[in-house]
């Protein structure tokens, strides 16, 4: 039976460090494409996991929790380019 993850508004800090990953995201996406960003995002991210305390974080806890921060990702990018105008009609 799985618990539902509880969902948490995110911190100035934990912000602040996003917006730091998309600064150095941006600084070399012009020298890679984004396939390469997701390959090498992705695997820092299996890094992270593999550093996870499993008394308190099970694999299985920290991939739900990988999950479901790539759909709210996807989806805070997919509004974003909703919201964006621009383009030719």
């Amino acid at each position: 039976m799985n618990t539902p993850m509880k969902q948490v508004e995110p911190t100035k800090a934990q912000i602040a460090f996003r917006h730091a990953l998309l600064d150095v995201m941006k600084e070399h996406g012009a020298n890679l494409d984004a396939a390469e960003l997701l390959a090498v995002a992705s695997h820092l991210v299996g890094q992270l996991v593999a550093m996870q305390d499993q008394r308190t974080m099970t694999p299985a806890m920290a991939m739900d929790l990988v999950g479901h921060n790539i759909e709210r990702g996807n989806l805070e990018a997919i509004d974003n380019l909703l919201l964006q105008t621009g383009g030719h009609a």
